[in-house]
């Protein structure tokens, strides 16, 4: 986990088991459902340790709809720039707050698609890590 966190990637999940398991259920399977359980919850932490998302679909026909949200947030990225205080270049992850202001100063209002107001105070990735110093330049051709 420490390696995907250290890593610039973002990754989405779309746990498509969900169908076979309602199948099974509907079906009179009684057993376990553990490892889907586990297996959902571990692709629920790859999303959120790399500031993704994981969707579990019950339908086909909700795929479209998850493929196009992942289109909108790849549309919709930004980057950070984050030079610490102290100077210090340890690698070490550190916690990062960001927060939306509006042009008054106040909380940032944000009108989502069903018109409703969501007060925008938020930061996808849970933390930011210092860029280790360089111990060592190579040269080419050696």
């Amino acid at each position: 986990m420490k390696q995907l966190r250290g890593s610039d990637v973002t990754i989405f999940c779309v746990g498509l088991g969900k169908t076979w398991t309602n199948y099974l259920e509907t079906h009179g399977y009684r057993g376990s459902n553990l490892n889907y359980l586990q297996a959902e919850n571990q692709l629920r932490t790859f999303a959120a340790e790399t500031g993704g998302y994981a969707w579990f679909p019950q339908f086909d026909g909700e795929i479209p709809d998850i493929f196009r949200s992942v289109a909108a947030f790849l549309r919709h990225q930004y980057s950070l720039s984050y030079s610490p205080s102290n100077g210090a270049k340890d690698g070490k992850f550190h916690k990062l707050k960001v927060e939306l202001v509006a042009p008054d100063g106040g909380p940032l209002t944000v009108v989502d698609q069903k018109a409703r107001s969501r007060n925008s105070r938020f930061m996808r990735a849970k933390a930011i890590r210092r860029p280790k110093a360089a111990s060592a330049i190579s040269s080419v051709g050696n």
